[in-house]
């Protein structure tokens, strides 16, 4: 299992598929495919609040705090809609980072289909798409994902 995921951290984006990116990557890439792509619009979905710093990023905060700037991780609706609204006007990456935090609150088979539908959005709309885990998955959950997700 480790073996896979250190496969998948130091895995170069190279799944490119009609200009656009679907990949799986370790967690602690974030912020090097964010400086990457620091030209390129962003849709971040992550489990950290809004920094404020990238002009180039849109965040979706996921969290169960009550703040005007948190989305549920029950209301998967409403992260696909604010998905939705960005991507019309458009092609940004959109970077899953709250991947085990929506399964651990809505299980793994609603995550995987949550996963999949913005995967198909991403590439409908000529954006890109990445997910990010950590080790915590076993090969199994891996293997789905990225198959989900790289196709």
């Amino acid at each position: 299992m480790f073996k896979m995921l250190k496969g998948i951290r130091s895995t170069d984006l190279e799944h490119e598929k009609d200009g656009s990116l679907f990949q799986v990557v370790h967690y602690s890439r974030v912020p090097e495919i964010l400086k990457r792509f620091s030209d390129k619009k962003k849709v971040l979905i992550t489990r950290n609040p809004p920094n404020g710093q990238d002009s180039s990023t849109f965040f979706i905060w996921v969290s169960k705090v009550d703040h005007p700037n948190a989305v549920s991780p029950s209301n998967l609706y409403v992260i696909e809609q604010k998905v939705w609204e960005i991507i019309e006007k458009e092609s940004p990456i959109i970077v899953l980072d709250a991947f085990e935090y929506l399964m651990m609150e809505q299980g793994l088979e609603v995550t995987l289909r949550f996963t999949g539908k913005l995967r198909d959005m991403a590439l409908l709309n000529n954006s890109g798409f990445i997910v990010s885990i950590s080790e915590g998955l076993d090969k199994k959950v891996v293997a789905l994902l990225k198959r989900i997700v790289e196709g």
